[in-house]
């Protein structure tokens, strides 16, 4: 970054905010000394990478298991050195995203405003705090949209398929850059053809390296995909057992269901969108849409758009084709998005109140604009694990249930 950018009041605010989550999540993630949600799978198999013994859960690609492997082998087994690299990578996603923000913009507001939103939105913070891929693969997937909107296809592509080699879903990422580039960038084909070359090569390449630090073995990248894909497909929703159906859902009840899931082994834990998210997304990501046809699909609207389609949209028909079991944890890379929209709709419900002749309306506006940003910041406390110990049980466990 050049120096100018530490100047700049906005930019200050944002690694402050960066800070205080850090805060957060390093008391947080000291709480409680059992594994939340799936993070007794991970644990389970990075321990096995360093004991050099068979891993359990093979279909998932191995990169994310070998970066908290790696924190254990160096600080040892135990609840915060679980955790501590997706907290690092979590921190990350912040920065990456506001940097995207500021490459969409000039709204020096807009960015700030958007990641206000995602640093203070309950399944970003969950997600940011335990032991899961999702976390590495949001922010290698944000680092790969990053680099894309600086023409930077080729590193683009690289950080793409280091993202899917974290979380295979994080593939999709290269949906959203392939559309993007369709709707708004067409004569440039070289350059594509650099991603194109860059993502699948690099992946192919790496997985054989990666598989062989986890498993002590060479595979073929081939042979090595068909398996992940047969495995992870045979998952279906007809065949899915007492427990799993407790955590799957489809992808429809992630914007219409405003329930979130709360962690058998511990309360403080919740899967789910902030209750103040969830209630904009539909109309948020309609708008959104609206904005970038009337631009001609030419702005940062085109962007959010196709970045919810390619991350969230695109579940809708893989469930009808393959009845494979989903999670509601699958929406996570899409929130980034709906921030984006809602700060994109906050900047211009602000410039529409500062043209009002009538202070009255001027000041309504503003003032239900500040009333929703306070509610987003009280839902997060009362949602999220960091509100735990602070907000009455009683009424905390009341309001997720």
């Amino acid at each position: 970054m050049p120096s100018d950018w530490f100047k700049r009041w906005e930019n200050i605010i944002v690694l402050f905010i960066a800070l205080l989550l850090l805060v957060l999540h390093l008391v947080t993630a000291t709480q409680t000394n059992k594994p939340i949600f799936d993070e007794h799978f991970y644990i389970e198999e990075a321990n096995a990478i360093i004991d050099g013994e068979e891993l359990a859960y093979p279909e998932h690609t191995p990169l994310a298991k070998l970066i908290i492997a790696s924190s254990i082998t160096i600080f040892g087994d135990k609840p915060l050195t679980w955790r501590i690299y997706p907290i690092l990578f979590g921190i990350a996603s912040i920065i990456l995203f506001y940097l995207i923000c500021q490459k969409l913009t000039k709204n020096k507001y807009l960015p700030l405003i958007a990641t206000s939103i995602l640093a203070f939105e309950n399944q970003c913070f969950v997600l940011s705090n335990i032991a899961m891929l999702d976390v590495f693969g949001f922010a290698l997937m944000l680092a790969s949209f990053l680099l894309y909107l600086h023409n930077r296809y080729m590193l683009s592509g690289v950080l793409l398929a280091l993202a899917a080699l974290a979380k295979l879903t994080s593939v999709f990422g290269g949906v959203v850059i392939l559309l993007h580039w369709l709707m708004t960038r067409r004569n440039d084909k070289r350059e594509v053809g650099r991603f194109l070359f860059a993502a699948p090569l690099a992946f192919l390449i790496l997985m054989p390296f990666f598989d062989y630090l986890a498993m002590g073995e060479f595979f073929s990248p081939w042979d090595r995909i068909d398996y992940m894909f047969t495995t992870l497909g045979a998952n279906t929703f007809d065949d899915a057992g007492p427990g799993v159906l407790l955590m799957i859902s489809h992808p429809w009840d992630w914007i219409l269901s405003p329930k979130p899931i709360p962690s058998p082994l511990d309360a403080s834990y919740h899967f789910g969108a902030s209750w103040t998210l969830w209630a904009l997304i539909i109309p948020a990501m309609t708008y959104i849409m609206y904005e970038a046809i009337k631009q001609k699909w030419d702005s940062l609207c085109t962007f959010a758009f196709l970045w919810f389609a390619g991350t969230y949209l695109i579940w809708i028909p893989i469930y009808f084709v393959s009845d494979r079991i989903m999670f509601r944890f699958y929406f996570y890379p899409a929130i980034g998005a709906i921030c984006l929209a809602l700060g994109y709709a906050i900047c211009k419900l602000l410039s529409f109140a500062s043209q009002r002749s009538n202070m009255k309306s001027r000041w309504t506006i503003r003032a239900l604009l500040m009333i929703w940003g306070i509610a987003h910041i009280v839902t997060f406390w009362v949602m999220s694990p960091a509100g735990f110990g602070w907000v009455p049980d009683s009424w905390r466990l009341g309001c997720l249930v």
